[in-house]
């Protein structure tokens, strides 16, 4: 954590991008195209006035501005299917098949949101995703908290002032990079005539197949991760295919 003082004020950068923090940067569409983005930065992240900031040292402040972009993920995160915040173990979703209706409709719904709206419930959906481990078998075979909204929204509220947003971004990257890839895979169910509930179990069984991929790759051989979801994706495909003709 780097603390500075301006006029005497003691402010503080700290040691990880938080969700609250990351918001709010990328909601300024044209924060890095600004000539005083750095005070503005310094300004979103410290909480430090932009007027003061302006009046300091010209070094400093580019220094302190640049320690703050070096919090901002520069890759695809590291997938994380657990982290401590707070001495509590989080853990994400150890089973797709579980997933319960409240659930899925909570999420479904933010992920049709538009792309600001999306941004301010980065937080909500962090904390649907993971909860509390109740019960551990082994590091990545767990059970984690039954879905509260109540609770849901106490654990929004402190991941969004207090987790890292590669956390989040981990499991968001490679989700819309998948989807970007696979799309064609996943337009069988609009072709098909199936019910909702038919579209809702294909589709959180895909996610459990990409889960199984993350835990299990170094099982595949030669194969790399991406080449072992393309081989499986067209595979469900195809045999969902023939199935639906046989109906």
């Amino acid at each position: 954590m780097i603390k500075f003082k301006i006029d005497d004020k003691g402010y503080e950068i700290p040691d990880v991008m938080t969700i609250g923090h990351y918001v709010k940067i990328y909601k300024i569409k044209n924060l890095f195209s600004d000539d005083y983005y750095a005070a503005k930065l310094l300004n979103l992240v410290t909480g430090a006035p932009v007027e003061d900031i302006l009046e300091t040292d010209y070094e400093q402040v580019t220094f302190l501005a640049e320690e703050v972009l070096k919090l901002v993920p520069q890759e695809v995160p590291k997938f994380k299917d657990r982290f401590v915040l707070d001495g509590v173990e989080y853990g994400f979703f150890p089973n797709w098949k579980d997933i319960s209706f409240a659930e899925y409709i909570d999420m479904d719904t933010i992920s049709t949101k538009k792309e600001d709206e999306l941004l301010d419930m980065l937080h909500i959906l962090a904390a649907i995703m993971y909860r509390p481990i109740v019960t551990e078998r082994a590091r990545h075979d767990f059970d984690i908290e039954k879905y509260d909204i109540k609770t849901m929204k106490i654990r929004a509220e402190l991941f969004k002032q207090k987790l890292d947003i590669s956390v989040v971004l981990s499991a968001q990257f490679f989700f819309i990079n998948f989807a970007r890839k696979y799309s064609a895979y996943f337009q069988l169910s609009s072709v098909m005539k199936l019910s909702i509930w038919t579209k809702i179990k294909i589709a959180w069984s895909m996610r459990k197949l990409i889960m199984n991929v993350l835990f299990k790759k170094s099982t595949v051989g030669s194969l790399s991760s991406i080449n072992w979801l393309e081989m499986i994706i067209q595979n469900t495909s195809t045999s969902t295919k023939k199935r639906w003709w046989k109906r």
